[in-house]
């Protein structure tokens, strides 16, 4: 036991060094502050739109168009905005997209104190919002490769997870209480603030990050064309894209109806939809550390399909849970296993990515994360008029739960830049051991029966 805390303090140690990369740490402390207050908007609207719709039948569907509205803009936007990152100098475009942003926030605030925010304007300015974020995302995620050495990017990913889900634990709960004083302008208006110190350390922390100029001499189709060959060409990434695009699909309604749960299932009102999303970002917090934990033997491709499966099956217990306490119980529990889904999956791709094509490549992975959800949101928001949200969730990630086991078993070595091996016969008993264990990749697994192993966590 005293050598398990020896490695697992070793290994949070690690990670929290990278600290030291002072403009990596700067620009964490910034994105914290700005995602902090996007969560408290992210809650707020939710709120809005959902109140307003009371006694509504189509409430749920209306709920769930404000969720394809904030996302739906990656479908079509994201692989340009990946050529964009690839060319432009990362640093000036990320300025002017997080200012954009910050005029946005800061008109739907405006809205919302002038009594205007009825549930097509949030929806309309979501949108908006969206094509922003759709913008923003690979060049947000390709800057961070340049604030720290590549052989502790792992370390930097995972404490922007941290960050990023630090900000969902704490929004939702400031949502709550400013919604309560203030009502959701107020909360529109924090996040128009909390833009201003994220912009400062862009301009004055941040050094300019450029791409080859090759990158600017091929048309716009051509440099999408190249990035999605690379990525359905790299077996690593095609499997990476193809579960995400699943998963995200089918887990969509269990945020996008949490409102929903919270308001008619759960009986509750604003502060616990509130404590509902920070329940999740509490769970991914815990989540982070408990990637800490897990032996650096243990192989990407075990991880994520495993994590994707525990996930769809703690999501079926929550649809049947009728006590708020226990639901926020399960929510914990969702958020640690929705990270161990999605952080390994942008690790894996960004590790598998080149310099030149970083963005292009993220392109494709938000496209799939973030494009397969406003489908599923769609969805859900179809099937509410012919069943319950609970029963909404059963079907979709019931779905999920018979569909990702194939993954687990059927495994892409690549995703860890690893050769496929020729593994012994086994039965059903031991491939499922093996799924879930990785025991063949333990450097104590006896040599004489195993097989070249590579580290999976290079």
């Amino acid at each position: 036991m005293a050598n398990r805390s020896v490695l697992s303090s070793s290994a949070i140690g690690r990670t929290l060094g990278v600290f030291r990369h002072k403009p990596f740490l700067l620009f964490w402390v910034g994105a914290f502050i700005s995602n902090t207050g996007n969560w408290t908007e992210n809650a707020a609207q939710s709120w809005a739109v959902t109140n307003q719709t009371i006694g509504n039948p189509h409430q749920g569907l209306m709920v769930e168009i404000l969720q394809f509205a904030d996302f739906c803009p990656v479908l079509l936007f994201a692989l340009l905005a990946g050529v964009i990152s690839d060319r432009v100098n990362r640093k000036t475009w990320l300025i002017v997209l997080q200012s954009l942003a910050c005029a946005l926030g800061a008109g739907l605030a405006l809205a919302a104190f002038l009594g205007k925010a009825t549930p097509w304007v949030v929806i309309s300015f979501t949108f908006l919002e969206g094509m922003v974020w759709a913008l923003n995302g690979p060049v947000f995620l390709a800057i961070v490769p340049g604030l720290v050495p590549r052989d502790e990017l792992g370390s930097a990913l995972a404490l922007n997870s941290v960050q990023f889900n630090m900000a969902r634990f704490c929004g939702p709960m400031l949502a709550a209480v400013i919604i309560g004083a203030m009502g959701v302008s107020g909360a529109f208006a924090l996040n128009a603030l909390t833009f201003v110190p994220l912009l400062i350390v862009l301009l004055v922390a941040i050094p300019n990050t450029t791409v080859p100029i090759r990158a600017a001499k091929s048309s716009i189709g051509s440099d999408i064309r190249e990035g999605l060959k690379f990525v359905w060409s790299s077996p690593g990434t095609r499997r990476l894209t193809i579960m995400s695009l699943v998963f995200m699909f089918l887990t969509a309604p269990l945020q996008g109806l949490l409102p929903v749960f919270a308001q008619t299932v759960l009986k509750g009102g604003p502060t616990l939809f509130g404590l509902m999303l920070s329940a999740i970002g509490l769970g991914s917090i815990l989540g982070a550390f408990l990637l800490s934990w897990i032996p650096s033997y243990y192989p990407r491709h075990h991880l994520i399909p495993l994590a994707m499966c525990i996930f769809a099956a703690i999501g079926l217990c929550f649809s049947f849970s009728k006590l708020p306490i226990l639901s926020l119980a399960i929510l914990v529990a969702s958020g640690a296993f929705w990270l161990l889904s999605l952080n390994p999956t942008n690790t894996a791709n960004q590790l598998l990515a080149t310099d030149a094509n970083r963005g292009r490549v993220l392109s494709v992975m938000l496209l799939a994360q973030q494009g397969g959800m406003p489908l599923g949101h769609l969805f859900a928001g179809f099937l509410t008029h012919y069943m319950s949200a609970p029963w909404v969730l059963r079907v979709m990630l019931g779905t999920l739960l018979i569909l990702m086991p194939f993954f687990l078993i059927h495994r892409e070595p690549a995703i860890d830049n690893m050769p496929r091996r020729q593994m012994g016969k086994m039965n059903l008993r031991e491939a499922i051991w093996e799924a879930i264990t990785a025991h063949s990749h333990n450097p104590s697994y006896p040599s004489e029966i195993s097989v070249e192993k590579t580290n999976a966590r290079s």
